[in-house]
């Protein structure tokens, strides 16, 4: 991808600078609490969705099946009616595991950040109908409590502004972490000229403002480059010591 950042004025920004003004350190830990307590309480309505609206919608799907089994010849109405309430109640339990996912993604604690991401760009990716390359370490990292959900974040809110930037060719994840940093690199090449502009197209401006703030929080350094019909480039890189827990 061709990139010309000072004629375009593609913006770099060391982020734990750009909070504002007063004691970086002291604004990097009240965004960095903020967050954190914000992503608690997604975790927490989470785990309520999980087990009480789960276990309600469980329990009426069963009293359904119930009811199926213990009908004999139904009138014809009434089987029509019981197919349908399966069919919602399906529908209802999918809507449920979207948000789940949304609110605090499960793989993230299950399985470790880097399978987490590769999952959410390939169905970002394959919902905005564009292909993805992804470059992600094959063996998890122990990070520092609510690092993981940060960096994943980023990656989605990346994703986000990449996929409002229409027409989208192509996007791809690279994440590599050394001796000193973890670095997260997701560009995007452009399918031709932007499409005309329309009502709320600057929602990529809110989600460069979010990855700025976490990125922040994170003491890192944040680099943005855009260049209209070409593609983007979102580039960002943490000190070691404020990512990945020690041993």
């Amino acid at each position: 991808m061709r990139q010309d950042p000072g004629e375009y004025g593609a913006e770099r920004d060391l982020a734990a600078g750009a909070v504002a003004h007063g004691d970086p350190s002291a604004s990097s830990s009240l965004i960095e609490h903020i967050q954190g307590v914000m992503e608690h309480q997604k975790a927490m309505l989470a785990r309520d969705l999980h087990d009480e609206l789960g276990g309600l919608l469980v329990g009426a799907v069963m009293d359904l099946a119930w009811a199926e089994q213990h009908l004999s010849a139904p009138p014809v109405e009434l089987k029509q009616k019981l197919v349908r309430a399966r069919q919602t109640l399906a529908a209802a339990i999918d809507i449920k595991r979207k948000l789940i996912e949304e609110l605090r993604p499960t793989l993230l604690d299950n399985v470790g950040l880097f399978a987490a991401l590769r999952w959410h760009v390939r169905a970002a990716c394959q919902r905005a109908g564009i292909t993805c390359a992804i470059d992600v370490p094959e063996d998890e990292r122990r990070f520092l409590p609510n690092v993981p959900i940060a960096l994943f974040r980023i990656v989605q809110e990346s994703l986000a502004v990449i996929v409002a930037r229409k027409p989208v060719a192509s996007a791809e994840l690279t994440v590599t972490v050394d001796r000193r940093d973890v670095a997260i690199l997701i560009r995007s090449d452009a399918a031709g000229a932007p499409a005309e502009e329309e009502p709320g197209i600057n929602a990529d401006v809110h989600y460069l403002a979010a990855i700025r703030l976490r990125v922040a929080a994170l003491r890192g350094e944040f680099h943005h480059d855009y260049i209209p019909a070409v593609g983007t480039r979102i580039a960002v890189r943490f000190p070691l010591e404020h990512t990945v827990a020690p041993g």
